[in-house]
């Protein structure tokens, strides 16, 4: 037997987004399936009155991008334009309940979101500026040590990474790296699967 008169339980805070993938292409049928998964989660919530926010959109400041727009021979707003409304119109078909879609290169809280966010680091010695030299794949927008990579190739799209000798920005995330894994092993900072979790702690004792 229930109390009716008992307290209803204190709703939560839940805040969910997909990945902004980049839109050098058009969607595919990996995005459909995350943007779905993400919106089952939100209506989860909501269902039990939790304040959820569901959020997706486009990453639309990326080489891939600008790369994609030279072989269209077309101007890269103009590209990322169209293929962000491609990304946008998937909500009616699929029945998507997100409150909102971000596009990095035209909403207006993007640049001062992320300047504040670069300042904050910033100010407290999280950034800073040396010399590199590695192995690039611009499809991944990230560096590969040789012994991730697969006969000299991206193990994801098994191209031939670029060769890159820069000056670049890092995030001193070592200074954190006791804190997450404590976070982790906690379950302060839930991964799921537990697979997922072992991966990322097996991540950090390497050393971040």
């Amino acid at each position: 037997m229930t109390n009716s008169n008992a307290p209803s339980p204190t709703p939560s805070t839940y805040y969910i987004t997909t990945s902004i993938p980049y839109v050098n292409g058009t969607p595919h049928i990996g995005f459909a399936l995350e943007a779905v998964q993400c919106d089952t989660l939100a209506r989860q919530h909501r269902l039990l009155g939790d304040d959820t926010r569901f959020h997706t959109g486009t990453d639309e400041n990326a080489l891939t991008n600008l790369q994609a727009a030279d072989r269209e021979g077309v101007p890269i707003q103009e590209l990322v334009d169209r293929n962000a409304e491609r990304f946008r119109s998937i909500r009616e078909p699929l029945a998507l309940t997100n409150d909102i879609f971000f596009r990095t290169s035209t909403d207006p809280l993007h640049v001062p979101g992320a300047q504040k966010l670069w300042n904050a680091c910033a100010a407290a010695g999280d950034i800073y500026e040396r010399h590199y030299k590695g192995q690039y794949c611009i499809r991944c927008e990230r560096f590969y040590r040789p012994d991730e990579l697969v006969n000299d190739r991206c193990p994801i799209h098994e191209t031939i990474p670029e060769s890159v000798d820069e000056e670049n920005y890092f995030f001193r995330l070592s200074k954190y790296q006791e804190t997450l894994r404590e976070l982790i092993v906690s379950n302060t900072l839930l991964v799921q699967p537990e697979h997922r979790r072992e991966e990322m702690l097996a991540f950090i004792d390497r050393g971040l």
